[in-house]
């Protein structure tokens, strides 16, 4: 089964930048309104399709920012994070992941097998200044702990629900998508 995104009413006309979905949008991040990326690339602004969704359900499922088919074939949700990755946020990160992919099977009519064979969930976070970054890594590895982008936990999504699960610094999701060739859906 091949899927064409852009071919999909629900998705076609919410369209939006990287830059544009990786915006801090909420009160605790009005002060810093940076980007996480600042990639021109179009992709399917996720958030504003289950806002569209949400309107037949009555209530607002969470959600990944973007949803992006690279080369008409393989699908990525994005989730761009602000915030410093802290296994706080653990729990959060897995609702969206698999209320996204919910809310995507039953638009486009497919199913947990689908994903598994077509599906990456990519994690943005913000890049720390390097001795802010070098700091926390160190107070991890003193405390046994691994650094937080690691010990998130996501992987258990791989497989289950997703082909692959990535958690990457913006830097590191740059690289990645240049290395990949995105190119912009519309």
């Amino acid at each position: 089964m091949t899927i064409k995104l852009m071919d999909i009413d629900a998705f076609r006309n919410l369209l939006c930048t990287l830059q544009e979905a990786s915006t801090p949008n909420s009160v605790e991040d009005e002060i810093r309104k940076e980007s996480v990326t600042n990639s021109t690339i179009i992709a399917i602004n996720f958030d504003n399709v289950t806002s569209v969704y949400a309107k037949k359900l009555g209530k607002v499922p969470t959600s990944s920012d973007v949803l992006y088919q690279h080369k008409g074939k393989d699908i990525y949700f994005v989730e761009f994070k602000s915030s410093k990755p802290t296994g706080q946020i653990r729990e959060e990160l897995k609702l969206k992941a698999t209320e996204s992919l919910l809310t995507f099977m039953e638009l486009t009519k497919t199913d947990r097998d689908y994903a598994r064979n077509h599906m990456t969930f990519v994690v943005v976070f913000r890049e720390q200044e390097k001795s802010e970054r070098e700091r926390h890594h160190n107070m991890q590895l003193k405390r046994g702990k691994q650094p937080a982008t690691k010990g998130l936990k996501l992987g258990r999504l791989k497989g289950m629900y997703f082909k692959d699960v990535l958690t990457q610094s913006s830097n590191e999701f740059e690289d990645y998508i240049t290395q990949q060739g995105w190119t912009s859906m519309a």
